[in-house]
């Protein structure tokens, strides 16, 4: 063969069915992958916490979000009125543990809260010394048991700080978390109250 004659080539076939099949493995993993990033929050990153407020029911031995106190009676000469239990049941729907705390606060009638306005104006609400923390793991629950049972009664310092409020009076659960970052306690912004809550005076 000389130099100038060109060899000859060799055709090759592709072949289509092995390409075939590498497109539809790299298809499917994209798919998963694809998937998992939708659905799965980062870890950390996304969740929240859920708190609710409930009565007991003694005669069906249940745990109710009904049949809430609306009133009571407050002896004037003694100062004291006569308890108010609830109990509060919290979630963490959080992809990691966290370190939760409820707080009670009652305030006025015309108190506004919300994620917003949080403790903007502390003339009209009065915090009271029952708070309970816990931590939870992920996806657990604390309540509704005796260990989340809130046992509280208006006194003379309550109505010494708001007053008497002819409209009546809002009991508000507030749920916290522990940030690290600032070391303490921060408001979720999670809250659940009752409102219009009436005071019966007596002497």
């Amino acid at each position: 063969m000389s130099p100038n004659e060109e060899k000859p080539r060799i055709k090759r076939e592709v072949n289509f069915r092995l390409v075939a099949q590498i497109v539809m493995v790299l298809t499917l993993i994209g798919i998963i992958v694809t998937t998992i990033m939708i659905f799965t929050p980062p870890l950390g990153g996304s969740g929240y916490g859920e708190l609710s407020v409930l009565t007991y029911n003694e005669t069906d031995e249940l745990y109710e979000t009904d049949n809430y106190p609306t009133s009571v009676i407050y002896n004037q000469t003694e100062g004291l009125s006569e308890n108010i239990t609830l109990f509060f049941m919290v979630k963490n729907q959080y992809r990691i543990a966290k370190f939760f705390e409820v707080r009670l606060k009652i305030g006025l009638y015309s108190l506004i809260i919300d994620e917003d306005t949080f403790g903007s104006n502390t003339s009209t609400y009065f915090y009271e010394d029952h708070w309970k923390s816990k931590v939870l793991n992920r996806e657990e629950q604390w309540g509704p048991n005796i260990q989340t049972e809130m046992t509280f009664s208006f006194n003379s310092s309550i109505l010494t700080h708001l007053g008497y409020e002819a409209n009546g009076y809002k009991i508000i659960f507030e749920l916290w978390e522990f940030d690290s970052s600032a070391n303490a306690f921060t408001f979720s912004g999670i809250f659940v109250y009752l409102t219009s809550f009436q005071l019966t005076l007596v002497s």
